[in-house]
């Protein structure tokens, strides 16, 4: 009974294709992605960035090539653009999708909805905004790189850099965000200057499908401050005329949203931050009663710093910190609870309670 088995296993065999696989050395592998609006309307310019495999990579720089074409189609672009090489594209190791600015202004549904649905392309991608546009940002060349793009994919991951101004963005967040009630997208901004270097330090706010406001350096990392926690950054304190710096050792941020039945709802915000002083612009000796009052003016800083951003991003009328899908998770009522948060919302009255406590003076006694 098993040679019988054994048999009819083999004559199935004979039925059974080959794999189409193909060696490395007929591959070209697609780093980086960049879209930007075309110069005709309703096109797009596709923009891949390709690494051509050289060997080790110890002894010679990778090789970079970037090959653009403009259709009204993002697949259709990509199909011109194989008959463009001589080696098949592979996208396995595609790490970023940069959206150029003039395109986020106007729709990134169309290119994410292509992003996810493509089976060799990952829902981890890194995205973001580019400026002046995608193909720009592609074409810096920073002199630290040695491997094709990995300077933008190590600052788009935080592996690399860990900077307080970098907010990362997955595309399956981003198009969860697109859809998701109550939570609006964000993508951080990578701004092209020249050839060697760019340089990530804003946000964008996004409505459902377009650019609506951009946060500056500094309202960028009090967003962060606000959604990360353990944000390391430095924040200023300003006593009795001197300036001082403390580096946030520990940072927690909170919220609630009272809504009381005779009065204006309220969105209360907490924040705690353990820090170390890390500059001072005199030569006066550091005593624990002045760093107590070093923490104190940082507070107040801090706190009219983070009021005035939450009122930005209120008169924007976007909802990128998630209030509206916190109020939809305590509110039961699915017919009626985002028609009452847009009630809500316009009226919202801001709170902030900030806490600084700086622990010691670094190593300076």
């Amino acid at each position: 009974m098993k040679r019988w088995l054994l048999a009819i296993m083999l004559v199935l065999l004979l039925f059974t294709g080959g794999c189409d696989f193909k060696d490395i050395d007929r591959r070209i592998f697609v780093v980086a992605i960049g879209v930007d609006a075309g110069e005709k309307e309703g096109h797009f310019k596709i923009s891949l960035k390709m690494a051509l495999p050289q060997g080790e990579i110890t002894k010679i720089d990778e090789k970079v090539q970037i090959l653009t074409e403009e259709s009204f189609s993002i697949s259709e672009a990509v199909r011109r653009m194989k008959s463009r090489v001589e080696k098949e594209l592979d996208f396995v190791h595609c790490k970023s999708i940069i959206l150029g600015e003039g395109l986020a202004q106007k729709d990134i549904r169309h290119i994410m909805d292509w992003a996810v649905r493509r089976r060799d392309l990952q829902l981890i991608l890194h995205v973001a905004v580019g400026r002046p546009d995608a193909l720009k940002v592609l074409q810096v060349k920073p002199q630290s790189e040695r491997i094709p793009s990995n300077s933008l994919i190590m600052a788009m991951s935080g592996q690399g850099t860990e900077s307080p101004f970098i907010t990362k963005v997955f595309s399956f967040q981003l198009m969860r965000n697109i859809y998701e009630k109550g939570l609006d997208p964000i993508l951080p901004i990578i701004e092209a200057r020249g050839q060697e270097e760019f340089v990530i330090n804003k946000i964008a706010l996004f409505d459902k499908h377009r650019i609506r406001e951009t946060l500056t350096p500094n309202e960028t990392r009090l967003f962060n401050l606000l959604s990360r926690k353990n944000l390391r950054t430095n924040l200023p304190a300003f006593y009795k005329g001197e300036m001082y710096q403390y580096y946030t050792e520990q940072s927690t941020s909170a919220y609630r949203i009272f809504t009381p039945g005779g009065g204006k709802p309220t969105l209360r915000y907490r924040i705690k931050i353990k820090g170390i002083l890390e500059e001072s612009s005199n030569e006066d000796i550091v005593t624990q009663s002045l760093l107590k009052e070093i923490g104190a003016a940082g507070e107040e800083d801090l706190r009219k710093k983070i009021h005035a951003l939450l009122r930005k991003i209120q008169a924007s009328h976007q909802d990128p910190l998630g209030w509206g899908l916190r109020y939809g998770a305590r509110h039961f009522n699915n017919r009626t609870e985002m028609d009452n948060w847009n009630d809500l919302y316009a009226q919202l009255r801001f709170q902030v309670d900030v806490r600084v406590n700086i622990k010691y003076s670094g190593v300076t006694k």
